[in-house]
């Protein structure tokens, strides 16, 4: 019992090393995994509209923006900060399944635990 927790642990240990981090440029070739990307939010904006949303554009400020966070107000409740005014001009690695939209790479973030502000 005790040795197949020890495996467990160290598997557990050795996926979570393991997570891959790649750069906001590169986040296109990772579309369909779950990857942390990792850039500078450059600018951001508020959607409004059907589906309102707030966008956190990562390398460069729209429409040229190289990767995008994207966060829909129904789950804006469960953030402490305003992610369009916060997480504005920092660094941030974002962990989630990135997703492609008309050629340029996405995060849906659900949960404020998918962000790292460093």
């Amino acid at each position: 019992m005790r040795k197949s927790l020890v495996i467990l642990f160290l598997i557990f240990i050795g996926k979570t090393l393991s997570a891959q981090i790649v750069s906001a440029d590169s986040a296109k070739y990772f579309g369909d995994k779950i990857v942390s990307v990792k850039g500078i939010v450059m600018s951001t904006y508020e959607t409004r509209g059907e589906k309102t949303s707030q966008v956190l554009n990562f390398g460069k400020p729209y429409p040229d923006q190289v990767f995008q966070v994207i966060i829909y107000e129904k789950d804006l409740s469960k953030f402490v900060v305003n992610p369009i005014e916060f997480f504005k001009d920092k660094e941030l690695t974002v962990r989630g399944k990135v997703k492609l939209l008309k050629g340029k790479p996405f995060i849906l973030v659900d949960n404020p635990n998918q962000i790292v502000v460093k």
